[in-house]
């Protein structure tokens, strides 16, 4: 992904931005772990964040967190600043409405990585789409 910011740092610093991780399944993982990611390359703050449910949850006992967080590299130990619980049973997490992660703004430098983490039960294709917002430093 380019957006050209590198081209005019001065004129872009303070302007938001956003991309999303579409159809994100994310399997249970240690609390010390994340999955897949995206390095942003230059010096950004996150801010905020979403998720959208794409499947229902299958069961109506499976609840799951999905989290964000930020390691210094792919393999590294992670820093959980955002995360939001999914269950089924919650009638206001209808598929396609914009749920708002509870996050605590976190800085990324150029060769940081922004990791997904989950804890709790994924299964039976349970997918979200996460947006994740965030403001040039």
């Amino acid at each position: 992904m380019s957006d050209f910011s590198d081209l005019c740092p001065l004129f872009n610093t303070g302007v938001y931005g956003e991309f999303v991780f579409p159809y994100v399944s994310v399997s249970a993982v240690s609390s010390t772990e994340g999955t897949g990611g995206y390095i942003f390359g230059r010096s950004v703050i996150v801010t905020a964040a979403y998720v959208t449910k794409h499947t229902t949850v299958p069961s109506t006992t499976d609840a799951f967190t999905l989290k964000l967080a930020k390691a210094a590299t792919f393999a590294a130990t992670i820093t959980v600043f955002a995360s939001y619980k999914i269950s089924k049973t919650v009638t206001t997490q209808k598929i396609g409405k914009l749920l708002a992660m509870t996050v605590t703004a976190k800085t990324f430098g150029a060769t940081d990585v922004l990791l997904l983490s989950s804890s709790g039960v994924q299964q039976n294709a349970k997918r979200q789409n996460v947006y994740v917002r965030f403001k040039e430093k």
